[in-house]
């Protein structure tokens, strides 16, 4: 009875053993992540020049998104930089809180109806994240001197203009984001530097805009109508941007993002407030009267340097593309320095 007993014994654990190892055999077992072995992030392929380590936690203030924006649902934007030409009206479809100090110079043709001259241009930016999905945003302001061949040098205090963005659409998978904006721009600018008093630039701008990445490749683009308030005044504007950038070298320059851009501006209508037949093209809104069917395009060749995930500088230089001497773009330099949460 006792040697059944023990042979009952063996023959069940040669069973299980053999059903044990069978399943081995039948499902090798895959691979398993563990603490000491995360999983690759998204943000693998984005390096930056000093430090990688971010000053701010995405811990959650007040409610989800306040400040952090995107970050609080959605990671792929970290991977993308800022454009850097056209900074009023070119606005990136990503939703986060940032302080944005701007130098920009521009040259005029000596060609065209305003004689040649230049503007210095020095602006703050600011945008505000409300949630993770819609962000406050202040996009001109500042102080411009400005010379020109037919008037007076002069300086003074640029217009305002502020609104809201609203993220409509976001794939983490695909790296795209789709967002669409309201823009009021105010009139409250020096009329001595063509802003404000009776030429101001009082605008309502509806705007989209779009990135889509393809690992270290990204594009963004952005499509703007300039509506005024009076259209009998000033001039009605649709612009677009294009922006491409490429981190071509993580390792020996990390951070660091050449990129180009296209830009391009379309008088709708004429205006009365000036006799010219040249535009104020992103600068600003004269009100000309004889511009209506012009096209001008100018292109940006330059940079973002991503310094840490908190800061980032940008820089720029504008070209034209159609003949300068029919409006008001020979060259320009654009510098861009972004802190953001």
């Amino acid at each position: 009875m006792r040697s059944k007993t023990i042979l009952s014994i063996a023959c069940v654990l040669l069973l299980s053993g053999g059903m044990a190892l069978g399943e081995d055999e039948a499902a090798p077992a895959e691979p398993t992540v563990t603490a000491a072995q995360p999983a690759a992030s998204i943000m693998d392929s984005k390096s930056y020049l000093l430090s990688p380590e971010p000053l701010f936690a995405d811990t959650e203030i007040l409610w989800p998104g306040f400040l952090t924006g995107m970050k609080a649902s959605y990671k792929f934007q970290e991977k993308f930089v800022d454009p850097v030409g056209n900074p009023i009206y070119f606005e990136s479809p990503f939703i986060d809180t940032n302080l944005e100090l701007i130098y920009l110079w521009h040259d005029f043709p000596r060609g065209s109806q305003l004689g040649g001259g230049e503007a210095n241009v020095l602006a703050v930016q600011a945008r505000v994240a409300l949630t993770d999905r819609l962000a406050f945003i202040a996009t001109k302001s500042g102080y411009s001197w400005l010379k020109t061949g037919i008037t007076p040098d002069a300086d003074g205090w640029n217009d305002w203009a502020w609104g809201l963005k609203y993220l409509i659409l976001a794939d983490e998978a695909n790296e795209f984001a789709l967002t669409g904006g309201l823009r009021w721009e105010m009139r409250g600018g020096d009329d001595d530097i063509i802003m404000g008093g009776d030429g101001g630039s009082n605008e309502l701008n509806p705007f989209i805009s779009v990135a889509k990445g393809w690992d270290r490749f990204h594009m963004l683009g952005a499509l703007n109508y300039r509506v005024p308030m009076d259209t009998s005044e000033l001039n009605q504007v649709l612009q677009w941007d294009l922006h491409a950038d490429y981190e071509i070298a993580p390792d020996a320059l990390p951070g660091f993002f050449p990129l180009l851009e296209i830009h391009g501006l379309h008088y709708l209508s004429n205006g009365d407030a000036l006799p010219l037949s040249v535009g104020g093209l992103d600068y600003s809104n004269f009100g000309s009267d004889d511009v209506a069917g012009d096209f001008v395009a100018w292109g940006d060749v330059g940079f973002r340097w991503e310094l840490t995930p908190n800061a980032s500088l940008g820089a720029g230089y504008g070209f034209p593309i159609t003949d300068p001497d029919d409006d008001i773009f020979n060259q320009r330099v654009t510098i861009r320095l972004t802190l953001s949460y």
